[in-house]
């Protein structure tokens, strides 16, 4: 298993330049930096969009909303209800701008990105209490909002991954929405003690140092987002344990060869399948976690990117 050259050289001139891991910085300065990173090294082109953001208080709720529409669109689009990483402690809408940009271009729809609370300040289960939230108010304003409520998919990358899983779930239960399809990317489904992570999914052990996603990194993220150890194993934080996966619509995980995240997304699909669900998992070579952040300096992630919107545009259908 090789990491993509590309972005062997980003870890190591990274790994030059010396400087302290997101998790051993004050909380805003790695907010800011994984800002920084994401727009410098994620999608080359920033497309024009039409962005209207719905801040909390017009939703109702503790989340606000931005919706990307390509330029001159109109009518009600189809539309990707998005779901960002960050371990729940990091993300926001302007680190993902340039990704939603291009999500919208390229496929030609409304890219919905929900903005929900983050940790440390608020903690297990606002995220989760957010993206439900967030599902109800799409489903009585999507005419408002120029979506088509027959059209939608719910897309979300590592705890991303995760809300969207939540937030399919909260759809289907209430039947008010209902997804076409569901995007997973390197999702985090599985919240249980690092320690017994390493047993479960060999690839936690084999790339939790030095790729991108230390073990450290995501000991912080668990302890900045749950109140207490015995969270983990809660449904909603370990999606194994959720009682109705069945009423999931067609799934779609991809994984990077070189992620620690790797094998719970290849433990997830076979679960799925036996519950019912259309689901499929997919390994990405030379790929590590956040790669959909990396194609401006990865051509092969940059491929990759291309290789799942054209998926998405599939599930749309």
């Amino acid at each position: 298993m090789t990491l993509d050259p590309a972005l062997e050289r980003m870890l190591t001139v990274s790994r030059e330049k010396g400087g302290p891991a997101l998790n051993e910085m004050a909380l805003s300065d790695a907010r800011g930096a994984m800002r920084d990173m994401f727009l410098a090294n994620g999608y080359p082109t920033c497309h024009a969009a039409e962005v209207t953001h719905i801040p909390a208080e017009a939703c109702g709720g503790t989340f606000s909303l931005y919706i990307y529409r390509p330029a001159n669109a109109q009518g009600a689009l189809p539309a990707v209800i998005y779901f960002h990483g960050g371990g729940f402690v990091l993300g926001d809408a302007a680190t993902y701008d340039t990704h939603s940009r291009a999500l919208a271009h390229l496929l030609g729809v409304a890219v919905v990105f929900v903005e929900y609370r983050l940790a440390p300040e608020y903690r297990f289960p606002a995220a989760v209490t957010d993206t439900c939230a967030a599902i109800d108010y799409i489903a009585d304003a999507s005419i408002d909002l120029g979506l088509n409520p027959n059209c939608l998919v719910a897309m979300g990358e590592s705890a991303g991954g995760n809300l969207a899983v939540n937030a399919a779930l909260h759809a289907h239960r209430k039947g008010d929405l209902r997804f076409n399809g569901l995007c997973l990317i390197y999702p985090l489904v599985d919240m249980q003690p690092l320690a017994e992570a390493t047993v479960r999914y060999p690839s936690v052990a084999k790339f939790g140092t030095g790729t991108n996603l230390d073990l450290e990194e995501m000991g912080w993220f668990r302890e900045n987002y749950l109140n207490s150890t015995d969270e983990g194993t809660l449904p909603e934080n370990t999606l194994l344990f959720q009682p109705d996966l069945d009423l999931l619509p067609r799934t779609r995980i991809y994984v990077g060869e070189c992620d620690p995240l790797r094998d719970m997304g290849l433990t997830f699909a076979p679960l799925l399948i036996e519950n019912g669900v259309d689901a499929k998992s997919e390994i990405l070579p030379g790929m590590m976690h956040s790669f959909m952040c990396q194609g401006n300096v990865s051509a092969l992630a940059l491929r990759h990117f291309f290789r799942i919107v054209e998926d998405l545009a599939d599930l749309m259908r």
